[in-house]
């Protein structure tokens, strides 16, 4: 089974992600910052995060890069950028604080399809 976690701070955009998930077959939990994602990590391990790059409390750049000193290549999970600016410097940050891929907002089914089939078939 495949575990996806998902930090976003839009509800909206929390309610999207979820049901676009749900329509692909998965499962996956929310929370609303950077902050609670490395704790939701340290108590559960997840294949997924779909990480928003601005939130309140802590950041997804922040958090991501976070969780690349806390776990070892193995042990961390594949961490995809949510957000809604896609000029290159955006993606450059994303990829350099250890992201893998890039979600632009607002989300489609067919490139969040995409992005869980593309790594789910590299592993």
């Amino acid at each position: 089974m495949t575990r996806i976690l998902v930090a976003e701070d839009s509800e909206i955009n929390q309610k999207l992600i979820a049901h676009l998930l749900r329509r692909l077959g998965y499962d996956c939990l929310v929370v609303d910052n950077g902050e609670k994602a490395i704790q939701e990590l340290a108590r559960q391990k997840y294949d997924f995060i779909f990480m928003d790059v601005m939130m309140p409390v802590m950041n997804g750049l922040q958090a991501t890069r976070e969780i690349m000193s806390l776990y070892s290549e193995a042990d961390r999970p594949i961490i995809i950028a949510l957000t809604a600016n896609t000029e290159d410097a955006d993606r450059d940050a994303c990829v350099k604080a250890g992201m893998k891929g890039f979600l632009a907002k607002p989300m489609q089914l067919d490139d969040v399809r995409r992005v869980v089939e593309q790594f789910l078939t590299s592993e």
